[in-house]
Order: structure tokens, then C-alpha cells, then sequence
């Protein structure tokens, strides 16, 4: 039952899967960039930025103000709101009004903070597609393997009973009846493994594309064409390079507010005061203007302290663009040793391997060659074979890494 529960996992229904067309390495990596939990959160963060810009940098609301003034608390004319000519009840507008530096300056820290969940959703959108590229290549090398070791089953197995046949009949020792036992049972091992690979590999698929991740998946493996010259032009165009330039916006958005705190700001009141009608009503207009004139010891450390983090962020971007030139460098690396490790595997290793089984096959059949020499002879080549598949796969991962961070998407 585990059996036929992991094959269910791996393959799904075989009636419905041929039915479906298959799942492109291309498309599941432009569904994890296009949409996913993580790409909805990151579209939600830009608009809630872009919709924040527009109020930036207008005036903050109007406030409505009511006063009872001047109520006598003594004498003979203490409660009352009508006897003394000065009590009145009042009512007005007032009006704040932050400097025009203030006021742009909240405008660009708005534009920045979207310039910088723009950001943060390019690069999400790098992660989603470099994570289901990842995803979607093991799966496709998983079943290759899975094919591979389905074909050395069914050859151990029968190999496995013709020899307890032949042992019963006194043609085989009790040697040979065991190692082949348990090479069938090695090849068992493999095939649960390669399964398992399986399951894994589309459950790290399907959190990325969601449902699209049960789909059978394309037969063909992707290929890239890595310059690496044109690579490194584009260094500097990688997602968590390019945030830095909204980091430095929002950096020196934030020194010129703080700046902004050195000017003053001021408000106006409108107001009308009630009164007896004996007395006659009153109204009065004021003005408030601010006065910063301890900056030394307050607007001017915070201006030092904005700036200090232009300075940060520079430092973090040189640092990144460091990091990523290192990391480009050792992906171009291996990507050639690779290149030629593949082609070494397929030119020399596999045919000498599949040559020196045949041999061992044909000796076996003829009588010069023991069970055991045949069984270490099939397994070396199918260890060159999934070797191969091995070498291909790394060779895929660091293509796809390459191609998707700095090639021409």
C-alpha cells in the first residue's frame, strides 16, 4: 500500500494526466512571477504606497474648536453665562499650515516608500520564479531518475528469480541466489527513493504556481545559452542592486524633512463668540507661527542623523553589488566545470559503463562471467547514468540562476 500510495503522489491519475497538457519549465516559472500569495502581498504593499502619495503633501484637516471663555468662578456673577459682558460661547475653524519644504518633503518620502515596495516586488517576483525554476527542474530530473531505476527493477527482479530458479533446479550457488536478492532489494530502495524525490519536488513546486503544479510537467528539460559577458553588463540591473536607488530616494527624502522641521510652520483660527444680546457678539481671527530656536540641540541631530543614513545606504548597496559580483563569478564558474563535466559523462563515462555491461552480460550468458561480476557491472552503470542525470540537473539549476537573475528575462 505505501507502494501505490507514493506512485499516486508522484504521478497523480494517469487517466486525467494524459488528458492535460504539460506544465513548460517557461510557463511555471511566469506563473510563480505573475501570481502567488507572496506576488498578491507585494502588489497589495505598492498600491497602499502609490495611494499614500497623493495626500503626502496636502494640508492636514481643518479642526473645529468650541470654548466657553471668560465664565465667572467668583463674586456675584459666579456660573453665570449672561451677566458678565465678557462671557461668551465660542465657536471656530482652525487651520494648521507645515511649511512648503515640509509639505514637498512628505510628498518625496511618499514617492520613495512606493519606489521601494516596487521594489520589493520585483525582487519577490525574482524569488517565486528562481524557486519554482528549482522546484520544477527536480521534479523533471526526478522522474528521469525514477525512469531509470524503474528499468534496473525490473531487470534485478527477473534476474533475481531466475537465479532462485535456477537454484532450485542446482544450477546456482547460494551465493549468487543471495546477492541478487539483494541487489532487487537495492533496486527497491532506489525506486522509493527516486519517489520520494518526486513528491518533494512538486510539493515544492505547488507552493509557488498552486494547483498548476500538478500538472505533468513538460518531457524536454530546459537549455540555456549563458554569455557571460553580457552577464556582467547586467550586474548592476540585478532586483536587489536596483532597490538601493529607492533606498537612497527615501534617504534623502527624510533629510529634507528633517530640514523641513527647521522652518517654521504656522496656523490660523477664525472664530465668533456669543454673547448677551445686551453685550453684542464678538469675532476674532488669530495666527500661531512656530519658532524653532533650539535647533542645535534638536531639529539639527536628527538632520545629522538623516543624513547618516545616506551614507548607510550606499555603503549597503557597494557591499550588495560586491556580494553579487562574487556570487555571479562562482555561478559562471561552475557553470562551465560543469559544462564540460557533462560532457566528459556523456562521451567517455557512460559508454565505457554501458560497453562494460554488455560485456559482462554477454560473459554471464556464455558461462565466464559469475552473477556477482554481471550485478557490479549493471550498477555501474546505472550509477553513470545517474550520475549524468546528476550533472545535468546542477548544470540546469545554475543555468536557470544565471539566466533569470541576470539574463535578458
Amino acid at each position: 500500500m505505501s507502494r501505490k500510495w507514493l506512485v499516486f503522489l508522484a504521478v497523480g491519475f494517469a487517466q486525467t494526466a494524459n488528458a492535460q497538457e504539460t506544465l513548460s519549465f517557461a510557463e511555471a516559472v511566469s506563473r510563480a512571477g505573475a501570481s502567488g500569495p507572496t506576488i498578491e502581498a507585494r502588489r497589495a504593499s505598492v498600491e497602499a504606497a502609490e495611494q499614500s502619495v497623493g495626500p503626502a503633501g496636502r494640508l492636514p484637516d481643518p479642526q473645529l474648536t468650541v470654548e466657553l471663555s471668560d465664565v465667572p468662578v467668583t463674586g456675584p456673577n459666579a456660573g453665570s453665562l449672561t451677566r458678565d459682558d465678557f462671557t461668551m460661547q465660542r465657536v471656530g475653524v482652525m487651520q494648521d499650515v507645515p511649511n512648503r519644504s515640509e509639505r514637498r518633503a512628505r510628498t518625496a518620502v511618499a514617492t520613495a516608500e512606493a519606489d521601494r515596495a516596487k521594489a520589493g516586488l520585483s525582487v519577490a517576483s525574482l524569488d517565486a520564479r528562481i524557486g519554482a525554476a528549482q522546484a520544477w527542474i527536480a521534479l523533471h530530473f526526478a522522474q528521469r531518475r525514477l525512469a531509470i531505476v524503474d528499468r534496473l527493477e525490473q531487470e534485478s527482479r527477473l534476474r533475481s528469480e531466475t537465479i532462485r530458479g535456477r537454484f532450485g533446479a542446482g544450477g546456482a550457488s547460494v551465493d549468487e541466489t543471495v546477492v541478487a536478492a539483494i541487489d532487487a532489494s537495492q533496486a527497491d530502495d532506489r525506486r522509493a527513493e527516486a519517489m520520494a524525490q518526486i513528491v518533494s519536488a512538486r510539493a515544492v513546486l505547488r507552493r509557488w504556481i498552486g494547483e498548476a503544479a500538478d500538472e505533468p510537467i513538460a518531457s524536454e528539460p530546459p537549455t540555456f545559452r549563458i554569455d557571460s559577458v553580457a552577464l556582467r553588463d547586467r550586474l548592476q540591473r540585478h532586483p536587489s542592486i536596483g532597490a538601493f536607488a529607492a533606498e537612497r530616494s527615501l534617504a534623502e527624502a527624510n533629510v529634507a524633512l528633517a530640514q523641513a522641521d527647521t522652518r517654521p510652520d504656522w496656523a490660523w483660527e477664525v472664530s465668533y463668540g456669543r454673547r448677551d444680546p445686551a453685550f453684542g457678539d464678538l469675532a476674532s481671527v488669530g495666527l500661531r507661527i512656530g519658532l524653532p530656536l533650539f535647533q542645535g540641540s534638536r531639529q539639527k541631530p536628527i538632520v545629522a542623523a538623516r543624513r547618516a543614513d545616506i551614507g548607510r545606504v550606499q555603503a549597503e548597496r557597494e557591499a550588495t553589488v560586491r556580494e553579487r559580483a562574487a556570487v555571479l563569478e562562482q555561478q559562471l564558474t561552475n557553470y562551465a566545470a560543469l559544462e564540460a563535466n557533462v560532457g566528459r559523462a556523456k562521451d567517455t563515462r557512460l559508454p565505457l559503463a554501458r560497453q562494460r555491461s554488455a560485456a559482462a552480460l554477454g560473459a554471464h550468458g556464455a558461462g565466464a562471467a559469475s552473477v556477482v561480476q554481471l550485478i557490479a557491472a549493471r550498477t555501474d552503470e546505472l550509477e553513470a547514468e545517474i550520475d549524468l542525470l546528476d550533472l545535468e540537473e546542477r548544470l540546469a539549476l545554475v543555468g536557470a540562476a544565471l539566466t533569470l537573475e541576470y539574463g535578458d528575462n
